[in-house]
């Protein structure tokens, strides 16, 4: 019952969402704008706009463990919905090079570029009309139109290049065994409530789950001092440096909300699952990296200033200093005024 009530929540929202976009294409496929130049460019962003908001729907039911207070022993999720089953099956079993065209940021790419492009474009034809003081007749409707559907494609393919190489450009080439060690070691100094989320996902695995137990006990026994002594027997100091890499490898949720909590702990920054999931889990990428190389200059791989990854503000640095090269003095917002007043004579 809970699983059905957030198809429908999530089925509302969607609703809701693209009804405002679905009136707006009726309008402009009426006979009176169907064939202005700019009614394309539109049109396919609000259909990007829909999509988007599809994902976004969809990935917060994926990553959301409910939506809503529940017991403490309740398994519902709204991840169990079949919009987020079907989602988790595409981006676990698809190739690689579709993955993209599975990621909301795919589209919001997309539909900035696409601005861009339809702002420099329509601002061309302004200009030209202007120099000959009367609209160009020189180019037909269908002309005009082939123009558009290519500079539309362009854009779409600019979009999926840097969305697909931010996700798979640079990764770790392997979990840093070194970096899990340190993790364990401060959780179990400084966040001891916190030690069962790790221990939990290993309750299947009775050797292991019997490895990481024992060391925690002998933690305790010796105040939490820095040296861990090791019982052959049981586990040898190399089986259980790899059952903490493999488990803080994995994509569970437990798991990253835990190096969450963790690195919260240690710096006092939130960090985003994505986040967690990209820079700390290993992954396919073109350019596998080593693992401390990666971790010291990551934030220079995917920096939100400078470098080549869908995150970069480079492309967005671009179209901002093209919307004010196109319109100068009155800026895009007087562009999107000015567009809708001429429809309307």
């Amino acid at each position: 019952m809970f699983v059905i009530s957030c198809a429908f929540i999530g089925l509302f929202l969607f609703v809701v969402g693209v009804s405002g976009n679905g009136l707006c294409i009726f309008v402009f496929l009426r006979d009176k704008f169907r064939h202005r130049i700019i009614t394309p460019y539109f049109i396919v962003l609000l259909f990007a706009d829909s999509i988007y908001l599809l994902f976004r729907l969809t990935k917060l039911f994926y990553y959301s463990q409910t939506l809503f207070y529940l017991k403490a022993d309740s398994n519902d999720s709204c991840s169990d919905t079949f919009l987020a089953r079907a989602y988790q099956h595409a981006t676990q079993n698809w190739p690689q090079t579709l993955v993209p065209l599975l990621h909301s940021e795919t589209y919001m790419r997309f539909s900035l570029i696409l601005m861009c492009i339809m702002t420099v474009q329509r601002t061309t034809f302004i200009t030209r009309s202007l120099k000959r003081l009367v609209l160009p007749s020189a180019f037909s409707d269908i002309h005009k139109h082939k123009w558009t559907f290519l500079f539309i494609m362009l854009a779409f393919v600019i979009a999926y290049i840097f969305e697909f190489a931010g996700l798979t450009l640079f990764c770790s080439k392997s979990t840093n065994r070194d970096l899990s060690f340190e993790w364990f070691m401060y959780m179990t100094k400084h966040m001891e409530n916190s030690t069962h989320l790790l221990t939990n996902t290993m309750l299947d695995r009775p050797s292991k789950f019997k490895c990481v137990t024992y060391v925690l006990k002998s933690l305790q026994e010796h105040n939490q001092s820095s040296k861990i002594h090791y019982n052959n027997k049981i586990c040898t100091e190399e089986e259980f440096m790899n059952i903490l890499s493999f488990y803080f490898d994995q994509h569970q949720k437990s798991t990253v909300n835990l190096i969450g909590r963790i690195l919260y702990n240690i710096s006092g920054v939130r960090i985003t699952r994505n986040e967690i999931r990209r820079k700390y889990h290993f992954h396919e990428c073109l350019f596998p990296q080593n693992p401390k190389f990666f971790h010291q200059h990551y934030d220079f791989m995917y920096s939100r200033n400078v470098g080549f990854n869908r995150h970069t503000l480079i492309l967005g640095k671009i179209i901002s200093l093209a919307f004010e090269t196109a319109n100068p003095r009155s800026g895009f917002k007087d562009f999107l005024s000015d567009q809708t007043r001429e429809m309307n004579v």
